[in-house]
């Protein structure tokens, strides 16, 4: 018979499912972005509900934890925020801009309110509980594209996609899902070398691989491996010289991003994929019009967060033959660089791949930090061509990644499959 305990844990793993469901269904195409801004604000019953559970309950042993994690994560987000607003005290920024940069900001915080609920609430299960809210919502769009298209052509159109074709049409277009299919990503991640070995983990990893490949962002396809790759040499290697190894990536990852700012700013990047014959989808053209915005000095200061979208939006209005077609930089390294200016990227870059990494591993182990590292491995590569940075639910999985496996506890059941990714003594 199942006790009370155990009955208020399930109906709250349910209705935390339900609400980030409900929340990820903004993410079908058919809704307009102001629908699906007001859908996410859904998911902020979860809070409520963490919230009602812990001044009801009274119990405090999660709060420590989790509040550390989110403290890290915010304070980040606060540096960028006062910044921001220097800058645009100083530029004289319109009102507007201002509000929808703060607006922006909102979202971000929600995040860490929503992981900070969903650790408390679970520990390491709120892992899987995202996984399935997330998985539930991916699979609603399905059949709703199967519905629309038909199940011959959209059969048709997703080997059309896998066979190499250029554009993706019907029902494969409409399953490619940016925000959600990148946080496929970090629950494969998670589950090949972390993940208890139970069935419940077998089958969640076909699952998040089969949405993963259906949502066909090319820039994950490639970054994922990278990381799975890095992942397997890691797990073969002594605790010490593992963290020795997490040291010396971030500190050339922090260095290789400032590098390809400047490849970006004095045309070599340009020069590079013409050269080998890579379609940027237009990038260079964009990267040619903000050139002027932006110089490589320790005296450039930035423009404040959002600021490179006021720059594409006045250049589509000064220059309306300007061959852009986006709203934004799909550069979220060089969007950095723009936005915080020469100091403020260093900054980041140095907070994000040292400092965090320290933190997790002095903190909460060497796995916590090893988990945290390659996701950001991951998501990192897809900085250079896409947007994610501040994706809703990709900045929402990779940031609840490491703080809920702080509460990890080790069994006889962890992880079999990759033995050489058990700690060696």
């Amino acid at each position: 018979m199942i006790i009370n305990g155990e009955k208020r844990k399930i109906a709250m793993e349910i209705a935390y499912i339900l609400m980030l469901m409900s929340a990820a269904m903004g993410d079908l195409k058919v809704f307009s972005v102001s629908q699906t801004r007001m859908m996410k604000a859904i998911s902020l019953f979860i809070v409520v509900m963490a919230a009602a559970y812990l001044f009801i309950s009274g119990r405090l042993e999660r709060v420590k934890t989790a509040a550390s994690f989110v403290g890290v994560y915010g304070f980040v987000l606060i540096g960028i925020i006062v910044w921001s607003i220097f800058l645009w005290i100083i530029n004289i920024e319109s009102i507007d801009f201002i509000l929808r940069g703060a607006s922006k900001f909102m979202y971000q915080f929600l995040v860490l309110l929503i992981i900070f609920s969903g650790a408390y609430l679970f520990g390491e299960r709120a892992i899987f509980t995202t996984f399935y809210g997330l998985a539930a919502a991916n699979m609603l769009m399905v059949v709703y594209n199967l519905g629309v298209y038909g199940i011959s052509d959209s059969i048709n159109s997703v080997i059309a996609m896998l066979m190499g074709s250029d554009a993706q049409e019907g029902f494969a277009r409409a399953m490619e899902i940016h925000d959600i299919t990148f946080t496929y990503g970090f629950f494969i991640i998670y589950l090949l070398f972390f993940a208890q070995h139970t069935k419940e983990r077998i089958l969640c990893l076909f699952v998040s691989i089969f949405f993963f490949i259906l949502g066909w962002k090319r820039i994950a396809l490639l970054a994922l491996p990278v990381a799975l790759f890095f992942g397997l040499i890691m797990g073969r290697m002594k605790p010490n010289r593992r963290i020795g190894f997490m040291k010396f990536i971030g500190w050339c990852a922090v260095i290789i991003s400032f590098g390809y700012v400047v490849v970006t700013k004095t045309g070599a990047f340009e020069y590079i994929t013409n050269y080998f014959g890579i379609d940027t989808m237009g990038r260079n053209d964009v990267y040619k019009y903000i050139e002027k915005y932006y110089q490589i000095s320790l005296g450039f200061m930035g423009y404040g967060f959002e600021y490179t979208t006021v720059i594409l939006q006045k250049i589509m209005v000064d220059n309306p033959n300007a061959h852009i077609g986006v709203v934004a930089l799909h550069n979220n390294i060089l969007t950095i660089y723009i936005e915080l200016g020469f100091l403020g990227f260093w900054a980041w870059m140095i907070y994000t791949w040292v400092f965090q990494v320290n933190w997790m591993i002095n903190h909460w182990g060497e796995k916590t930090g090893m988990l945290f590292f390659l996701c950001e491995m991951y998501i990192f590569i897809t900085y250079t061509t896409d947007n994610t940075l501040y994706y809703f639910f990709t900045s929402l999985v990779l940031r609840l990644m490491p703080l809920a496996y702080a509460f990890h506890i080790p069994t006889t059941q962890d992880i079999k499959l990759w033995p050489w990714v058990k700690e060696k003594k």
